[in-house]
């Protein structure tokens, strides 16, 4: 597996920030500059997003057909997994152990375009980027998420002084910002969903206790949730809290942060201002920008199942996080199985299957969270589709015993898809 270590993102300047994030390093490997990609001979598929999703749709689409063009358009250099990086937050494991280069993905026969997707003209079928245009036979559009800092009044001004760590690379300014504190309350907000990992602020605020408690620092996480509990593996987060972390959490449901004052390190709620001396605030979120100056969708983008087509055109896949219309946990196992569905699907169209004739599967999930250095819960969702009702059914499993067999499977689990999407480039 193609890893960036911890000396290679030194020297590229990853700690420097998330936009320069291992550069150096990474344009042995990238494109020349999008403006060469003219209009496509053969069938060629642009992806934006170097995410789970769009790393997934990339392989996946190689492996199915090693005559169709993947072009694949990420602004970052280097991949960032936003799954187990809690992990690093709470000092069990190093930034190297969720990072990883492209380069296997570039050796399997994908174009990387180390640029921004500024815009998409559907009319046209090109994405513009900061130096040119790509052209496209289908599009795949995989952004992640951004922020809705603007429903927190107060955020806008501040967001620099707060880092969220629920895109990549921002976990880095939000780890310093751990290494930096020496104690006192530290506020973790948790708003409504829908938002990218539904488990994912809550195992954060185990690992933020499970830190304090290492090191011995005189602090408390105060967990301010908007909601009446925990959306997903509830009971396991809670016996957690209690059972581990009974000095270190203290948790507070219905308590949804409406504004900040960072001049008086005070957040408002409807049951009153809480003080900190740290504060990792989640706003709510939206689908990536490009989704909206596509015309792709408003705060979500919608599919017409249950297909990952677009609602407003069926030349353009939608994936990951920035879906609306399913049930599907925003995770990063439903991005990557999204991927290997669309894959499956564009491959059947460019081998001239018609539409309807192309079958549907939809994406399972599971999901992992930690509660300790080595302790784990999790939940899996099954998808069905009912075709009577027109509607995807989900059904759940969840172990909310947390268990040091299940936090091996974990990182079994993480280790097994990075090596798909990263590993040896054939």
């Amino acid at each position: 597996m193609s890893k960036v270590t911890r000396r290679k993102l030194l020297k590229a300047g990853a700690v420097a920030g998330a936009a320069a994030a291992s550069s150096a390093f990474a344009q042995e490997f990238f494109s020349k500059p999008s403006s060469v990609l003219g209009p496509a001979r053969g069938n060629r598929v642009v992806i934006i997003g170097g995410g789970w999703g769009g790393v997934s749709t990339a392989r996946h689409l190689r492996r199915k057909n090693p005559n169709i063009e993947v072009v694949l358009i990420e602004k970052n250099p280097a991949f960032m997994s936003c799954p187990m990086s809690n992990l690093y937050l709470g000092g069990v494991k190093d930034l190297d152990f969720i990072v990883f280069d492209y380069a296997n993905v570039a050796k399997a026969g994908v174009t990387i375009i180390n640029e921004r997707a500024i815009e998409v003209n559907r009319a046209g079928r090109y994405v513009r980027t900061t130096s040119g245009l790509v052209f496209y036979n289908y599009l795949v559009v995989s952004p992640g998420i951004d922020y809705m800092y603007e429903a927190i009044q107060g955020y806008s001004e501040v967001k620099q002084f707060l880092p969220v760590g629920f895109k990549p690379w921002e976990h880095i300014a939000l780890k310093r910002q751990l290494d930096n504190f020496e104690g006192g309350d530290l506020v973790l907000a948790i708003p409504k969903p829908p938002y990218r990992c539904p488990p994912g602020p809550y195992e954060r605020a185990a690992m933020l206790a499970y830190y304090l408690k290492t090191n011995q620092i005189k602090g408390k996480v105060i967990v301010l949730d908007a909601n009446p509990g925990p959306v997903s593996k509830g009971p396991g987060f809670i016996a957690a809290y209690n059972d581990l972390y009974k000095d270190y959490i203290q948790y507070i449901p219905q308590a949804e942060v409406t504004a900040i004052d960072y001049a008086k390190k005070e957040v408002k709620t409807p049951l009153g201002e809480f003080k900190f001396d740290l504060a990792n605030i989640i706003p709510p979120m939206k689908a990536g920008e490009i989704v909206r100056t596509a015309g792709l969708g408003d705060r979500w983008a919608n599919v017409r199942l249950p297909s990952f087509l677009s609602e407003r055109d069926d030349r353009v896949y939608i994936i990951g996080d920035v879906i609306g219309n399913v049930p599907y946990p925003k995770s990063g196992q439903v991005a990557y199985n999204d991927g290997k569905i669309i894959a499956e699907h564009i491959a059947q169209r460019i081998a001239s299957k018609r539409l309807d004739e192309i079958v549907n599967p939809l994406p399972d999930n599971i999901c992992y969270s930690f509660v300790s250095s080595e302790e784990s819960i999790w939940v899996s969702h099954k998808h069905n589709w009912d075709e009577a009702a027109r509607q995807v059914r989900q059904q759940s499993t969840v172990d909310n015993n947390r268990s040091k067999p299940n936090g091996a499977l974990a990182f079994e689990w993480a280790r097994g898809l990075w090596g798909d999407m990263f590993g040896p480039g054939a």
